[in-house]
């Protein structure tokens, strides 16, 4: 009996082990990701890592698996709602998904932070900008005359700064009121009522493990006299790299912008947007339907850019949210 009890917890062990890694003196996120043939994002979602940087030595790392995601869940709720379920705390930059379980489609919305969100297809997807103080903050879910009150928790993430260090002529695009101008443009090209196109999990646009620039971090272009964050992930990639379609989706925009430089955006629905930014060239056009896996462009260093990179974001309703967990689970 106790040699079957020991083979069990030995087993056990092995299989815990199997899954986890712990960091050694120079191991980089990246050539983890390598040994245990997956991806730098997989193990930032697996692990709350916001900056694949901040590795630790003896950080215990989960290698495979699903995001753990704890949730609450209401059962008194006004009909026609069965249960509303919603995570008890979210990273700054990820999402807050509000799932409703209900026999017929819902009508609602919920007021949240500074902006209302529709119930689409019985969920809500509630963006947490990437600068939004921790705390915990009221969510407002309205069905008909009823009123919900719910909470979430945004608790801070792990994420790097530096100041970028341009060229002169790079510098000279730093203009606010053409930022303005181009960062609605962005927004426009998106539908935010057109219908899901995406199932499943994103694909990642260009087939490469090196993050160069990860989301959210904390960025200057001028020696710190102004303050902003990242909105997406680079990918450090050779000019002229294939950049694939991560998801079905409608193209909203496709031409060049004055920061951003050659653009496209992909309009997959429920006012979710992908952007792909200093392409070298462009190889769709606005209106067109593209599946996951079609080639939308290639990788270049247009715009304001200080190398060749792929510059990938995915926004909620305008609201830039971190691709990585995009990758490992459907919102």
């Amino acid at each position: 009996m106790r040699g079957w009890l020991f083979a069990l917890l030995t087993l056990c062990a092995f299989a815990w082990a199997q899954h986890t890694h712990t960091v050694q003196p120079g191991e980089t996120l990246y050539r983890i990701a390598k040994q245990y043939n997956t991806t730098v994002e997989a193990l930032q979602v697996l692990n709350h890592i916001s900056d694949p940087t901040q590795l630790r030595v003896g950080q215990v790392l989960r290698v495979s698996g699903q995001p753990s995601l704890s949730l609450y869940r209401l059962t008194q709720a006004p009909s026609p709602i069965e249960a509303l379920e919603w995570p008890r705390q979210t990273v700054q930059g990820h999402l807050a998904v509000v799932r409703i379980t209900a026999p017929e489609p819902v009508e609602g919305e919920v007021r949240f932070l500074n902006g209302t969100y529709p119930i689409q297809q019985n969920r809500v997807l509630l963006p947490v900008p990437a600068l939004q103080a921790p705390g915990l903050y009221p969510a407002l879910l309205r069905v008909g005359s009823a009123e919900v009150r719910l909470e979430v928790r945004v608790v801070a993430g792990t994420f790097g700064r530096f100041v970028l260090q341009l060229p002169p002529e790079r510098r000279a695009l730093l203009v606010p009121d053409k930022l303005r101008a181009e960062r609605l443009r962005v927004v426009g090209s998106c539908n935010f009522n057109r219908p899901q196109q995406w199932q499943g999990p994103f694909q990642k646009p260009i087939q490469t493990n090196r993050i160069t620039d990860p989301f959210g971090t904390r960025r200057s272009y001028d020696q710190g006299r102004t303050y902003s964050y990242h909105e997406g992930l680079d990918y450090g990639v050779p000019e002229g790299t294939p950049v694939y379609a991560p998801a079905p989706g409608v193209v909203g925009l496709a031409e060049t912008l004055f920061v951003r430089g050659g653009a496209v955006t992909l309009d997959h629905g429920l006012g979710v947007c992908s952007g792909f930014w200093h392409l070298s060239r462009i190889a769709v056009r606005p209106g067109q339907s593209v599946k996951a896996g079609d080639l939308i462009g290639y990788s270049g260093n247009t715009g304001l850019s200080n190398g060749p990179h792929l510059h990938f974001e995915i926004r909620v309703r305008g609201i830039p949210t971190n691709p990585a967990p995009w990758y490992l689970a459907v919102p």
